[in-house]
């Protein structure tokens, strides 16, 4: 409660009376509250879940309570949310007529239910477009990291759709191959995170680098332009994915040395003959190539500190061997 006190000079010499007074510790929350606002998250989430009229409190509101309640580093059970909420200034970081007790679990688990059925990618990208605006940011970086988790996670067969994924064994980018995991993909663009998504534990690189530009590529484009450059490492490049995405979309890939054509360009390469770079201790040369049905470039890179070569590739754009 805020009150406005107006004093005398008789009541300066008396004692003050502060029982009309409370304290709530608003720390950090606050500035992040008004980065919530200011790129509009709850009403997007409204407008892509919808708001029914018997809420008091609307998803939208209910995720910026819940980013407020992660960002305190507090781990506890969804029933005692309000507990957290009754230490904080409701009315001021979120809305007025909103209370603590409004917060309840069966308000944050019907928010996450509809946030799943919309689809949380989609969500995350529709947010992070809002939050963006016209960002110009010329290239988008994907890939995927593993993380890896303790315990069985064992789930009845023929039951998936109750598992949106699976917490199972895979390639492990942390040498735990011993602990089950799911990986997270990322679309980054410079900086900032335009996509992300949670995938099973043995999802294949290779086939989720492709699909994911066949779903969701097109939506980037039409927010943040047609001349974006989607880069992955080596293991996007494959004939199919080649030749499924190369028509409608411009990207760099490290080619797998692993291919004989690779090989034959990294084995006649002459660094002496490269051409210098504005890079102290690097050299190139590109050669023009057709893999998998399409043309591209392959770029061989040569640094004296390492004293290797490897390619990178671009589809009439590039493809890059560093050596």
């Amino acid at each position: 409660m805020l009150t406005s006190v107006t004093y005398t000079k008789a009541n300066l010499l008396s004692p003050i009376d502060y029982s009309g007074y409370t304290s709530k510790s608003m720390d950090h929350l606050g500035i992040v509250a008004t980065v919530c606002k200011e790129i509009g998250l709850a009403d997007e989430i409204n407008r892509i879940v919808g708001v029914d009229p018997r809420q008091k409190v609307t998803c939208g509101e209910a995720v910026v309570a819940m980013i407020l309640n992660a960002l305190r580093f507090v781990d506890r059970p969804l029933y005692l949310f309000p507990e957290f909420m009754a230490t904080k200034p409701v009315e001021i970081l979120i809305r007025e007529g909103l209370k603590p007790e409004d917060f309840n679990d069966d308000v944050l688990g019907r928010t996450l239910d509809k946030l799943y059925r919309a689809g949380t990618e989609g969500v995350f990208m529709r947010i992070a477009a809002n939050a963006y605006g016209e960002y110009s940011g010329r290239f988008l970086h994907n890939d995927t990291t593993s993380m890896s988790l303790q315990g069985a996670y064992e789930h009845e067969e023929g039951d998936i759709d109750a598992v949106p994924i699976q917490i199972t064994h895979g390639y492990s980018r942390d040498h735990r191959p011993d602990l089950k995991q799911f990986v997270i993909s990322l679309v980054m663009s410079d900086n900032l995170p335009v996509f992300i998504q949670a995938l099973s534990g043995n999802a294949s690189d290779k086939d989720h680098f492709r699909e994911i530009v066949k779903e969701y590529g097109r939506s980037l484009q039409e927010k943040w332009g047609e001349d974006k450059i989607w880069v992955w490492d080596s293991a996007g490049y494959s004939e199919k994915n080649l030749r499924e995405i190369s028509e409608s979309y411009k990207w760099i890939m490290k080619v797998p040395e692993t291919l004989s054509e690779a090989k034959e360009v990294l084995e006649n390469a002459d660094a002496k003959k490269m051409r210098s770079t504005s890079l102290d201790g690097y050299r190139l040369f590109s050669i023009e190539v057709e893999y998998g049905g399409v043309k591209q470039r392959w770029v061989v890179v040569f640094s004296e500190n390492t004293t290797t070569q490897r390619c990178f590739t671009l589809p009439y754009s590039t493809s890059v061997l560093k050596r």
